[in-house]
């Protein structure tokens, strides 16, 4: 979904064979066009300068690092190489609180973070780590938004003999490089007036050290030798003032050497110095900072003075003589967000789905193999907001215990995937190997969207935690094959010795649609045309894309043939036709050409995804809860969105699709706080009154009266009813609806820090919901309450997903909607939770 990647990303440096570029600028505020000049003539051999004689240093789990033979000298020799001239150094050994030790002056510089003052929950400090995890000491995880250290500006003065810059750096993923900006190690760096320094990361794991002359900016950057993710790196940069040379070295061995230009003098702005961040970061929104490394730093260096190859070495050395030259091997769980760094905030749900941290939108690609379930999803971990999607990966026994695994799918410089990994399915291939189907961005190509494959790098893992790219895109769509540019989110599925692929896209002068694709062996694809379309004349709005298009079996129908379901997304909400699948043709003849409304919340549901469970053989729907916040809201809480509960889909007695949590949900039930049969409305409301809770399951059958009205539930009330929610279906008028009109008081008046949205405070309308028609039937309602998730299924016939966000932490009670004569069957309630934290 929403598949626009940013237009300000203007690329500094492009990929070459010598992996480095120089780019020469006019002088100042002149607005003159860059030019870049490739010099070849610069270019030193990789590490020729003292290499010989090495030794071995060794990371955990890995073979030997080759150093030069003077790394072996002694931690005095180490100290003696900067002893002439250190000007800062960050151990990053802190372990708590917001400051960071600067030993070289004796300062405590502010470490910013997004919850040294949060305002959802209490205060907590930034993500120190023990040293189990880090080179020396302990060192600090960068959240890739909120995290930086801000430090005094170098001076002209303090870099006159030139400078070494160091640092031990673990990226956890690399930015899509927005303004050609790196994300930096150290940054103070005017990018108007082209002056000072920036030495970071950039993108694919590139990096390199950007330097600003006034007249001329010089980007030595390494593209050959990338830094890898999840794993430590030592990396340092140097200027030779006197030989102007700028040298670049990995893990001791210098890999880049360029010269600067002769005429110009380095210069620095008058600026802080930055750890962890660009100096002047692209934005979004005015809220996000862009240009953010992410990931664990430690032993942060800048030295007056070049350093060669021997004393970077022995600087690394020293700095590994606890661990008797050993570099820890980095878990999953050290470049996590835990989930207790959260605890405290109320509205942030505790057993539906979320990722450590950050942004997630649409859950895909399930699939069941080895006795685990699979469900990736849309994820950005750098920080709360949409930018350079990866794929994220989570496991479950069961369908609702589920742990959150390394990325299985990022950007890559392979010509495939270069800007975005957006949103697909899985499949199986025909020897049962799982296998990914995703939509390949690369704004290289026209369009910039085509579908793509990747498999199991090692199908003996038992969590498949590693995935391989297929080289070359599968399906790509050439003119008269839907609208031209739109073209994404493949949904595949098996059909005998045949697969077929749903692609979403629109027909120009009718509606959107999913273009089917036929394949035998899932490399080679046949286009089959458009599965069905509609006239939008008579549905407005439905000639927008059809964003994922899932199709799956849900039953025989009333005339005995087999009924397929077809959900799509479109412009954030979704949408459903029950019909006939003819694999003949490969077209679907719906029962209705009126689509009909998924869910009643509104947009709160939708990116709908699913698959049919081999276990049991359930058609199981996933779908994203929209948090329907502010970007401002969303930076401070630090994530955005979660999944909704895994539905099982099926076709009632009269042919409509019927709507149910998955009966595995059970298993969060902790405690039944009541359970009430054949009571008077008046009695179950007055046991309501007692409850409270902020994570609970409420079943509700009711016998309604012949008075019309609104019944249903009270949720999240406040005393005396200065917070209350009230979900109901309202018989006089055939509605399906949630009032959030008084969900939440000004967070001022409740003694908060800062204000928050106020009344039905989570967009939208303050009533929202759908067209239901009870009937004769008894109401059944089941809701779910998460935090700020609102999730009621009415009678299997309708859901309702919605989001509050009350400000009191005192609404938290129950209550009761009925009308005189109602009789309540039953009434029960549970409080619900997961058995173990995540993470």
């Amino acid at each position: 979904m929403n598949k626009e990647t940013p237009g300000n990303g203007a690329k500094a440096c492009g990929p070459g064979r010598l992996g480095w570029w120089v780019r020469l600028a006019g002088s100042g505020r002149s607005g003159k066009a860059a030019r870049r000049i490739r010099l070849a003539d610069v270019v030193h051999a990789a590490g020729a300068a003292g290499v010989a004689g090495l030794i071995g240093l060794t990371w955990a789990g890995s073979a030997a690092l080759a150093l030069p033979a003077a790394a072996s000298a002694t931690p005095a020799t180490a100290a003696a190489d900067r002893s002439h001239a250190p000007l800062a150094h960050w151990p990053l050994d802190d372990g708590a609180g917001h400051l960071a030790a600067e030993t070289v002056s004796g300062r405590r510089d502010p470490v910013n973070y997004v919850f040294n003052r949060a305002r959802f929950k209490p205060d907590s400090a930034p993500l120190w780590r023990p040293a189990g995890q880090c080179i020396r000491g302990g060192c600090l995880l960068f959240d890739g938004y909120s995290t930086d250290i801000a430090a005094p500006g170098l001076t002209a003065a303090q870099l006159a003999r030139g400078f070494t810059l160091s640092a031990w750096v673990a990226p956890h993923a690399f930015e899509w490089g927005d303004g050609g900006h790196y994300s930096a190690f150290l940054s103070q760096f005017d990018t108007r007036a082209q002056q000072g320094l920036s030495f970071g990361v950039y993108r694919f794991g590139t990096w390199g050290l950007k330097l600003g002359f006034g007249s001329a900016v010089v980007d030595a950057r390494v593209n050959d030798r990338k830094l890898p993710r999840d794993a430590w790196s030592h990396v340092a940069a140097t200027y030779d003032p006197a030989t102007r040379r700028v040298a670049l070295f990995l893990n001791g061995e210098r890999v880049l050497q360029v010269a600067a230009p002769a005429d110009a003098a380095l210069d620095l702005p008058a600026l802080p110095l930055t750890v962890g961040r660009y100096s002047q970061p692209e934005q979004i929104g005015r809220v996000f900072k862009l240009n953010t490394f992410l990931g664990l730093m430690d032993e942060v260096r800048i030295d007056a003075g070049p350093a060669d190859a021997g004393a970077v070495s022995r600087s690394m050395a020293a700095d590994l003589q606890a661990r008797h030259g050993v570099v820890p091997k980095l878990a999953p769980a050290d470049l996590q967000i835990a989930a207790a760094t959260f605890e405290g905030d109320p509205d942030r749900p505790r057993y539906h789905l979320l990722p450590d941290a950050g942004w997630m939108n649409e859950p895909h690609a399930p699939f069941y193999f080895g006795g685990q379930y699979h469900l990736f999803f849309q994820k950005n971990p750098f920080g709360p907001f949409w930018h350079q999607i990866h794929w994220g990966h989570w496991v479950s026994p069961d369908l609702v215990q589920w742990r959150e695994l390394p990325i299985a799918l990022a950007p890559e410089d392979d010509g495939l995937a270069t800007d975005g990994v957006w949103s697909g399915s899985a499949t199986y291939a025909a020897d049962g190997t799982p296998v990914l189907f995703f939509t390949a961005g690369n704004d290289a190509v026209k369009p910039n969207q085509r579908t793509a494959m990747a498999m199991p790098a090692d199908i003996t893992d038992p969590d498949l935690v590693r995935w391989t790219k297929y080289p070359a895109p599968v399906t790509e769509q050439t003119a008269g094959q839907g609208r031209f540019g739109e073209f994404r989110d493949p949904f595949v599925f098996r059909d005998g010795e045949r697969w077929f692929q749903l692609v979403g896209s629109a027909l120009p002068g009718r509606s959107g649609t999913a273009l089917v694709y036929e394949s035998s062996d899932l490399r080679h694809w046949t286009p089959r045309g458009p599965l069905f379309s509609i006239d939008a004349k008579q549905f407005p709005g439905f000639d927008a894309t059809w964003e994922l298009p899932v199709l799956l079996p849900v039953g025989q129908g009333v005339d005995g043939r087999e009924r397929h379901v077809f959900l799509n997304d479109v412009r954030g909400q979704a949408y459903y036709w029950t019909g006939v699948f003819d694999r003949a043709s490969a077209r679907f003849i719906p029962d209705q050409e009126a689509p009909r409304v998924f869910d009643a919340g509104q947009g709160h549901f939708s990116g709908p995804s699913g698959f049919v469970d081999p276990k049991t053989g359930r058609s199981i729907v996933f779908s994203i809860a929209q948090g329907k916040r502010s970007l401002q809201d969303e930076h401070d809480a630090g994530w955005a969105h979660n999944g909704g509960l895994p539905i099982a889909l099926s076709l009632g007695a009269d042919g409509g699709l019927r709507v149910a949590p998955i009966a595995e949900l059970a298993s969060l039930r902790r405690a039944q706080l009541l359970d009430l049969r054949d009571v008077s409305a008046a009695q179950a409301a007055a046991a309501l009154a007692g409850l409270h809770g902020t994570a609970l399951e409420v079943e509700l059958q009711l016998a309604p009266s012949p008075a019309a009205g609104k019944r249903g539930l009270a949720v999240r009330v406040a005393p005396a009813g200065a917070e209350v929610t009230e979900l109901y279906v309202d018989t006089a008028r055939h509605r399906l609806e949630i009032d959030r009109s008084r969900s939440a008081t000004p967070r001022t008046a409740t003694g908060a820090k800062d204000p928050g949205m106020i009344g039905n405070n989570a967009g939208g309308a303050p009533v929202q919901g759908g067209d239901f028609v009870l009937g004769g039937e008894p109401l059944r309602l089941r809701l779910f309450l998460d935090g700020s998730m609102v999730e009621a299924y009415v009678n299997e016939r309708l859901s309702l997903t919605s989001r509050i966000y009350p400000a009191r932490p005192d609404a938290d009670g129950l209550g009761l909607l009925a009308q005189d004569g109602d009789r309540i069957v039953s009434l029960k309630v549970w409080a619900l939770g997961l058995n173990q934290k995540r993470n």
